[in-house]
């Protein structure tokens, strides 16, 4: 009988019940409160640790992909020189300059009034 009490209740016929003071049942009121209180305080810390936790993960993966997105977008405008350079190049190979310029290099082509110098070996 730790902290209980025996009780009469002459209205209803004189039976006798345990009867708790009130003091002890706000304890236990009190101490279930506390109880939920910590749980749901430790549910809401464990939703924020996740929440951080992801926060940082996607945050390393944002840096990651800006870094990549940052890379291609110089090699494309390497990749868009280069293709204005074969263009450049293409038109030229299509030039009568073109044809002279490698009949000269490779084939030793001269015009009548051309003087050509050879160094002594």
């Amino acid at each position: 009988m730790s902290g209980r009490r025996r009780t009469r209740n002459r209205a209803a016929g004189g039976v006798t019940s345990d009867v708790e003071p009130k003091g002890v049942m706000r304890g236990r009121k009190r101490k279930k409160n506390r109880t939920s209180l910590y749980l749901v305080m430790m549910v809401i810390g464990i939703f924020l640790t996740t929440l951080v936790v992801h926060g940082v993960q996607l945050k390393a993966n944002c840096d990651k992909l800006s870094t990549q997105q940052a890379q291609l977008e110089e090699k494309k405008k390497q990749l868009e020189k280069e293709q204005e350079e074969i263009a450049r190049q293409a038109e030229y190979q299509k030039t009568d300059q073109y044809i002279e310029d490698v009949a000269r290099e490779k084939f030793g082509l001269i015009y009548d009034n051309e003087i050509v110098f050879k160094a002594a070996e």
